[in-house]
């Protein structure tokens, strides 16, 4: 058996090795065969030692990577009574729990949702762990779909894999939405049903955008400890409802830097800062860290089986996944870049 890991975090380079067959699973766990995964930025970053005092602690390696994935069904431990050999199932599973780059690899259930079979194996590849923290950060911020109609909403970061699943989600809730990204990402945020589209490196169309919810999906130039992106345009604003919510803050990149215990702490006293600031202002401010949910990911699953726009930038066969992954120029496609496992 084959699976794609880092044996180090200098220079976190991902290789193809041979690894031991998995064993049975075991209690409330399930052996999956891969048929299509993605790079989500969280992978790339922890291969690079992003978050490894509380992700890896005791420094374990070869370290097998990947959020999501499609797979099938091989096997399911005792407990698991919903899940049949067979069954293609959507993935999404946070860098604690295991990865997805193997030709075999098992997962406890809370990581899985079963599929329709109006999916495609190409969409599914790449939306777990992506659609799942576009859809924790709308919810943040009391977006659903009995809450958004009508409400006017500014996604920043919304060409990359996070943000196109929440542009998509919060149209078809009903949202006017104004997509922020750059200018060669334009004629994709078009596709993807965006009422307004802003260049971020536009000023002056930056300084026009009118939102009353700001859902921030991209890494903000500078130190996001102190910056956050597009807050001013809820600061000029005296609407009710205002809200700021972001998937990009510092929880992880404090761990890394200062240990858990005191990373943890340091982070904890900058957000409870910032939610204290935007309160006295109005606004509602929230963090948004990736957790699994199947019933979220089974929502997920049903939406972009009926009718979702295709949130695939690029597709590639398995096996360039170390190319992809090892050049920092690669991941320049829009949306989701996915790679699919030949039928054996």
């Amino acid at each position: 058996m084959n699976a794609y890991m880092i044996n180090g975090y200098e220079p976190g380079t991902l290789v193809l090795q041979p690894v031991p067959a998995c064993t049975a699973p075991g209690k409330y766990e399930a052996q999956l065969a891969l048929i299509g995964t993605s790079i989500n930025p969280i992978d790339t970053l922890v291969a690079r030692g992003y978050g490894a005092p509380l992700l890896n602690p005791k420094g374990h390696f070869p370290l097998m990577l990947g959020r999501d994935a499609v797979a099938r069904v091989v096997a399911t431990g005792p407990g698991i009574t919903d899940l049949q050999p067979g069954q293609r199932v959507l993935v999404a599973a946070s860098p604690r729990i295991g990865g997805t780059y193997a030709d075999l690899f098992t997962l406890p259930r809370h990581c899985l949702a079963p599929i329709d079979d109006a999916l495609s194996d190409t969409v599914a590849a790449g939306l777990g762990y992506a659609g799942l923290t576009a859809l924790q950060a709308l919810a943040a911020v009391n977006l659903s779909a009995d809450t958004t109609r009508g409400k006017q909403v500014c996604i920043n970061g919304a060409s990359g894999g996070v943000g196109s699943i929440a542009v998509i989600l919060a149209l078809r809730w009903g949202a006017r939405v104004t997509a922020v990204a750059s200018r060669q990402n334009r004629e994709w945020l078009q596709r993807l049903g965006a009422h307004d589209i802003v260049d971020y490196r536009d000023p002056s169309a930056m300084s026009a955008i009118s939102a009353d919810i700001i859902v921030n999906c991209a890494t903000p130039a500078g130190d996001h400890r102190e910056h956050d992106p597009l807050m001013d345009v809820l600061q000029r604003r005296r609407s009710p409802g205002r809200a700021y919510v972001t998937t990009s803050n510092p929880v992880l990149g404090s761990v890394t830097d200062n240990g858990v215990v005191r990373g943890l702490a340091g982070s904890g006293k900058t957000y409870l800062k910032k939610r204290l600031a935007a309160r006295q202002q109005g606004i509602r401010y929230r963090w948004v860290l990736f957790k699994e949910n199947p019933r979220q990911l089974e929502y997920l699953g049903r939406l972009f089986a009926d009718g979702a726009p295709d949130i695939v930038g690029a597709c590639h066969a398995l096996s360039a996944l170390p190319e992809v992954f090892n050049d920092p120029t690669a991941l320049r496609a829009p949306g989701k870049t996915v790679f699919m496992n030949a039928p054996a």
